[in-house]
């Protein structure tokens, strides 16, 4: 049920559309270029929906691009897809960390889903207007995963999963899956404020493709 997983893929990870996107190859975790770039996304950003329009007209930022509230959308093929996200609902928005997070979702599968999940996960956080691409480091950041499989049995199942029967492990049977509004306790406080993109491709011929765009606080 690759569609159900995005959240399970959110906590490990933490397109981009707009205005401009720089994209970085993943280096050496002792290479300089990295150290570069990290101390760049690691540093605390006001998210652009705080920002005053004289910010844009300051830095020749275009207004159309300002991120002011989450939203995600299908980057997929909708004829090939076998899973769709019908809705996701995050708040606060933006989100707190750490933090208590209220997450809801609607998931169709269209076929039985198994190992392996072949995953590519990319992360982008937003600065001057400019979408930066996280390396990958320590399995974190922009990503590509063999086996998605793999990664979920390292993560316990909610509870709230286990309640409403939304399978946490592969395979994947086909079928609807819905979340209730619930809440989750994210004790994540390494995330620094800012606006963030994360595009998330499962499956190999024919693949499920989410953008999510979101803020930290």
């Amino acid at each position: 049920m690759k569609a159900v997983n995005i959240f399970t893929l959110l906590c490990l990870t933490w397109g981009a559309g707009g205005s401009g996107v720089f994209k970085f190859k993943s280096y050496d975790e002792n290479a300089k270029d990295v150290n570069d770039i990290l101390d760049i996304l690691m540093r605390r950003r006001t998210p652009e929906r705080y920002q005053p329009d004289s910010y844009f007209h300051k830095y020749g930022i275009s207004l159309s691009s300002k991120l002011t509230s989450f939203s995600y959308k299908d980057c997929g093929d909708p004829s090939t897809e076998t899973a769709r996200l019908l809705d996701l609902e995050i708040s606060p928005d933006p989100i707190e960390l750490p933090g208590e997070i209220q997450v809801a979702f609607k998931v169709v599968n269209l076929q039985r889903a198994e190992s392996p999940i072949k995953t590519d996960v990319t992360l982008w956080k937003k600065v001057l207007g400019m979408w930066i691409e996280a390396p990958c480091m320590h399995n974190m950041g922009s990503c590509s995963y063999r086996d998605f499989c793999g990664l979920l049995e390292r993560i316990p199942c909610p509870q709230a999963f286990r309640r409403n029967k939304i399978p946490c492990k592969c395979p994947f049977p086909a079928g609807n899956y819905t979340l209730p509004t619930t809440k989750f306790e994210v004790n994540l406080s390494t995330v620094p404020s800012g606006d963030y993109c994360i595009r998330i491709k499962m499956g190999s011929s024919t693949q499920t493709c989410y953008e999510i765009y979101l803020s930290v606080d």
